[in-house]
């Protein structure tokens, strides 16, 4: 690697302080998904009484509120900065735990469940945006593939083992297990004040806020005009999503209606969420192969996945889960880095939000439906 700098060159510590900004993104992407009480949450408000139906309506919720903030956070992201935006979620996920402690009622839960929603908006395509620009300004998008596979490898080991401790989180109850969810936020935040922000971000410091709204809004909706690949494989991703997640948070009660205990219901779950770190490897090594060819495949699949939960069997519904979860992590993964190499920088996180909201109204539509069949 030269040592010579220009504006197509590096430095080489340039390029180890954006190796090391990923490695923080990974590791706040851990503790993320640690949460045994968000791994759990499904089993938690049924052992409180709550039905599924009222749980599947929460989560129609969830996508209202994720419905309404998704395309504004990422506007915030692009104009305020991708850094300030984490910090937001971030507060917004220990808000919600302490919501669900201190309000001891269903409207405590849609409460709770609402700021987990603006949570997952404010860093939904925010983190994506922030690791692929970090590796933009040293000219190493090329490793963005690999960042994007670790991303989803380290989500899905993150969730299973705090699955495997499922069992653990209806032992302790709900309260303990979202107050060590607030200790797990603090820590976060720590990490999150150690980021640097994106260049492209501190560029537009000296235009106005409304320049910079202005602008980011209409080089948005004009990629989406004039781009019908990109739309497409943001619906495909939605598709596969939806049917995958109603689908693991579905066999968290399913499971022990069909005779798993609490025991091994943690193991279970662990197995089902790993699968994806399995289609988060094959998905670095299918980037040759045609997008609409995998989201065929992990279509089938995901179906195929959801048929498995009706059989009765614990077995065999558990290894459905872990397919689905395959299928997911290999479409995500594929549709997300061809989408941040088809984006302008300037609205890297709005367009990356566009994904997550076309996931919301899916969800909406799908979870009630859920809530019914399962």
């Amino acid at each position: 690697m030269s040592v010579i700098s220009d504006s197509n060159k590096i430095y080489p510590r340039k390029y180890e302080r954006a190796k090391t900004q990923l490695h923080k993104l990974n590791f706040l992407n851990f503790l993320g998904n640690i949460h045994i009480a968000s791994a759990a949450w499904v089993a938690l408000l049924a052992s409180r009484g709550f039905s599924m139906k009222e749980i599947m309506l929460a989560e129609t919720v969830f996508h209202i509120v994720s419905l309404a903030n998704e395309i504004p956070s990422g506007l915030i992201a692009d104009v305020f900065g991708r850094k300030k935006t984490l910090i937001l979620s971030c507060l917004f996920g220990i808000s919600s735990c302490l919501a669900m402690i201190m309000i001891n009622s269903y409207a405590g839960v849609l409460l709770s469940i609402s700021l987990s929603a603006l949570s997952y908006n404010y860093s939904s395509g925010t983190d994506a945006a922030l690791a692929f620009d970090t590796l933009k300004e040293v000219d190493k998008t090329e490793e963005y593939d690999h960042f994007a596979s670790m991303q989803s490898v380290i989500y899905r080991v993150a969730v299973g083992l705090a699955s495997l401790s499922a069992g653990l989180a209806l032992w302790m109850g709900y309260i303990n297990a979202e107050l060590l969810s607030v200790v797990l936020g603090e820590i976060q935040l720590l990490i999150l004040l150690t980021l640097k922000e994106n260049k492209v971000v501190l560029k537009k410091k000296n235009l106005s806020l409304k320049k910079r709204f202005a602008d980011c809004y209409r080089e948005s909706l004009q990629f989406l005009k004039s781009n019908r690949e990109a739309t497409r494989l943001i619906f495909r991703n939605a598709m596969v999503g939806a049917v995958d997640t109603l689908l693991l948070f579905a066999l968290q009660e399913k499971l022990q209606d069909a005779g798993a205990g609490r025991i091994a219901l943690g193991p279970m779950l662990c197995v089902m969420y790993l699968g994806g770190v399995f289609g988060s490897v094959m998905a670095e090594k299918a980037k040759n192969i045609k997008l609409g060819r995998i989201f065929s495949f992990s279509m089938i699949m995901v179906l195929a996945g959801t048929a498995c939960a009706f059989t009765g069997n614990p077995w065999i519904m558990m290894m459905g889960g872990c397919v689905s979860a395959f299928s997911d992590d290999l479409i995500q993964i594929r549709s997300d880095v061809t989408l941040n190499n088809m984006v302008p920088e300037t609205s890297r996180a709005t367009l990356i939000s566009v994904s997550s909201f076309c996931f919301s109204v899916v969800m909406i539509v799908l979870s009630p439906v859920a809530g019914l069949v399962f």
